[in-house]
C-alpha cells in the first residue's frame, strides 16, 4: 500500500531536526511537534466558528488537523505494561473529560433552579456517558447527545491503549493490521452503529498513531516522489472526500490517511521554521496546553461564554479563541501556584 511506502525510506527530509529541541525537565523536547499541535488546536477552533457562514476553509482544516493529533501522539508513544497504561491514560485524558462534563453539567443544573428548565441538564448529563462528538448516519444510533470537541479524549485513549496492546504483544506489521483496524472501524461507525466514548472513532484513528510510531521507531527520510504523492493525494482528499474522524468519516479512506500525513509533515516542517522566531514561546505554552485548551474550548461551546460577549459573525471568532486560552491561563496560574505551594 502506498500508505507504507509514504512511511518508507528515501533521501531528503527528516521527521525530527534535532536541533529544534529543548531541554524540559532533564528531558529532550522538540518545540516544533508542540508548535503543531498549537496550530492544530487553533485551526480546530477556528473550524467551530459556526457563526461564520460555511467556507471551504472549514473543510479544508478537518482534513488535517485531527488526524495531526494522533500522529503527533503516536510519535511521542513510548510502550507500557496493559495496565499501567490503561491506568495513566484514563488518569491523564478521562479526569479532564469528566471534569469537562462535570461543568457543563453544573452551569446546565444551576439554570434549572433558577428557569426550572432541566432538559439541557438532563442532555448533557447523558452526553457525558455516551462520549458521542456528532450526529452520524449510521444504521443504528445515528442521533444521540453529543458532548462536543471533548470526544477527542476518550477516542485518544481507545487509540493508543489498543495500540499499545499490539505493541506488547509483539504483533508484526503493525502498520498493516492498523489498517485492517481503521477500515473494519470506519465501515462499522460510518454506516452501522455507533458505540458510546467514541470508541469506533478511536479505532478508526489507530493507523494515524501507528504512522507516528513508525517515524519515532524508523526515522524514515521522504523522497521526492513521496512528497507528490502525499500532496496529490491531500488535494484529492480536500476536493472528493469528507474527513470527520468524528463519525468516524474518511470517504477516500487511504487516500485521506496519506494526505493527511502529508499534511501533518508539512505542518511540522512549517512549525520548525517558525521555532527561530519569538512568536514560537507563546506557540509552545499553547501546545504544551492543548488538552486544557480543548476543554476550555468544549465548556464555551456548550455554555456560550462567547455568545455572551459578543454577537455577530464579525466579533466571534476572536472571542473564540481568546477566551479558552485566557481561562487556559487563568487555570495554569492556579495550578502552578497549588503546585509551587507543596
Amino acid at each position: 500500500m502506498l500508505v507504507f511506502s509514504f512511511c518508507g525510506g528515501g533521501n531528503t527530509h527528516r521527521f525530527v531536526n534535532s536541533t529544534s529541541t529543548a531541554s524540559i525537565g532533564g528531558r529532550k523536547r522538540d518545540s516544533a511537534l508542540d508548535i503543531a499541535k498549537a496550530l492544530g488546536i487553533l485551526l480546530m477552533i477556528l473550524g467551530h466558528c459556526w457563526a461564520v457562514p460555511y467556507m471551504p476553509y472549514r473543510h479544508f482544516i478537518f482534513t488535517f488537523h485531527m488526524p495531526l493529533f494522533f500522529i503527533i501522539s503516536g510519535y511521542l508513544f513510548k510502550p507500557k505494561d496493559v495496565k499501567i497504561s490503561l491506568y495513566s491514560d484514563f488518569r491523564h485524558l478521562m479526569v479532564p473529560y469528566f471534569a469537562t462534563c462535570a461543568a457543563i453539567v453544573l452551569f446546565h443544573a444551576l439554570r434549572g433552579l433558577k428557569n426550572g428548565d432541566w432538559d439541557q441538564c438532563v442532555y448533557y448529563l447523558s452526553a457525558t456517558f455516551i462520549g458521542s462528538g456528532s450526529n452520524r448516519d449510521t444504521m443504528w444510533l445515528s442521533e444521540l447527545p453529543s458532548i462536543g470537541a471533548i470526544w477527542f479524549l476518550p477516542a485518544l485513549l481507545v487509540c493508543k491503549n489498543v495500540y499499545n496492546y499490539m505493541c506488547i504483544r509483539q504483533v508484526k506489521s503493525k502498520l498493516f493490521w492498523s489498517s485492517v483496524i481503521f477500515v473494519v472501524a470506519t465501515l462499522t461507525g460510518r454506516y452501522l452503529i455507533f458505540v458510546p466514548f467514541s470508541v469506533l472513532s478511536g479505532l478508526s484513528a489507530v493507523i494515524f498513531f501507528a504512522i507516528g510510531h513508525h517515524f519515532k521507531i524508523y526515522r524514515p527520510k521522504i523522497k521526492v516522489w513521496h512528497w507528490a504523492v502525499g500532496v496529490v493525494y491531500w488535494v484529492l482528499s480536500f476536493h472528493f472526500s469528507r474527513v470527520y474522524i468524528v463519525a468516524p468519516r474518511l470517504d477516500l479512506y487511504f487516500v485521506d490517511v496519506i494526505g493527511a500525513a502529508a499534511a501533518t509533515l508539512l505542518v511540522y516542517l512549517f512549525s520548525r521554521w517558525v521555532s527561530q522566531f519569538k512568536v514560537s514561546s507563546v506557540l509552545s505554552w499553547i501546545g504544551c496546553n492543548s488538552m486544557y485548551i480543548l476543554c476550555f474550548h468544549t465548556i464555551d461551546l456548550k455554555i456560550g461564554i462567547t455568545s455572551r460577549i459578543v454577537e455577530g459573525c464579525v466579533m466571534t471568532l476572536p472571542f473564540l479563541l481568546i477566551v479558552p486560552l485566557v481561562l487556559t491561563g487563568v487555570f495554569c496560574f492556579i495550578k502552578d501556584r497549588c503546585y509551587c505551594a507543596k
